[in-house]
């Protein structure tokens, strides 16, 4: 990785008090609900986010949530903790993806579906691969943050941009204008962060599931996979995506009924 590139994910912030408390709480296996409410309550802004979040159509909540307890009881540990880890991820950083030709709303929206997609379809599947597949999910993109920074600064956001327009796929103009795919640059940061290993090493190896060591990260990586080829840049489902995605579920010899299903209850809510 270019050491202008590491600079630029040196500078970006560690993450705040009440994620480190989070943290602590949900590594606890003897923990419970109120300890992780109470543990979010104390940071008004990730609270507020939290609620939000929880109450998008896209995670088939039957009813409103109004507290972080409430929240945790019909959503889990591992989403409430994914939803606090990405609030603060997301602020601490100003977001501008010109070079990819997006918007802060594109990458918002993407981020939330991969996570509701990949969430609601692994829950049918294994729910314990949820302890990292929840928040691999939602901060798989964090990256393209840090190289569109690099990029602009440098004054080399075309070389990405033109890169996307002449056919290239995003792994490919990512390493054509930076040397670094978007994946790298998020485990890296998750690394600097003080994530678990396990964590970072499915990050890194999300794009190229068959090229993880170990037999665990490539299963739990084929669902990261799936689910960024299921969403345009744009954070919407097409036809197009639905379609390279299920040939990877067929290549990948995954079940596919439970694939469809969760993506015909996210398009209803829609």
């Amino acid at each position: 990785m270019k050491a202008e590139l590491m600079e630029q994910i040196e500078h970006v912030p560690m993450l705040p008090e009440t994620v480190q408390k989070v943290e602590t709480v949900y590594n606890n296996p003897s923990s419970g609900v109120m300890d992780m409410a109470n543990a979010v309550k104390e940071d008004p802004i990730i609270t507020a986010y939290i609620l939000k979040t929880a109450n998008s159509p896209l995670y088939g909540l039957s009813r409103t949530v109004t507290d972080i307890a409430q929240a945790i009881s019909l959503l889990g540990k591992d989403t409430v903790r994914t939803f606090t880890i990405a609030s603060a991820a997301n602020t601490c950083m100003d977001i501008d993806l010109s070079p990819y030709g997006m918007t802060q709303n594109n990458y918002l929206a993407r981020a939330q579906l991969q996570n509701a997609l990949v969430s609601r379809w692994v829950n049918k599947v294994d729910r314990s691969l949820l302890v990292h597949l929840s928040l691999a999910s939602f901060l798989l993109e964090l990256g393209k943050i840090v190289i569109s920074r690099y990029l602009i600064e440098s004054g080399q956001g075309a070389l990405l941009s033109e890169a996307l327009k002449n056919g290239k796929t995003t792994e490919q103009a990512e390493i054509l204008a930076c040397g670094s795919k978007s994946e790298d640059v998020t485990a890296t940061l998750f690394y600097r962060w003080n994530f678990d290993p396990d964590l970072v090493h499915l990050i890194r190896y999300s794009n190229e599931p068959e090229d993880a060591g170990d037999i665990e990260t490539q299963e739990m990586a084929k669902f990261l996979k799936v689910a960024k080829e299921a969403i345009s840049l744009e954070g919407t489902m097409t036809d197009e995506t639905l379609k390279n995605a299920r040939e990877l579920i067929e290549e990948y010899g995954m079940e596919q009924n439970f694939f469809d299903e969760t993506v015909e209850k996210i398009q209803a809510a829609a």
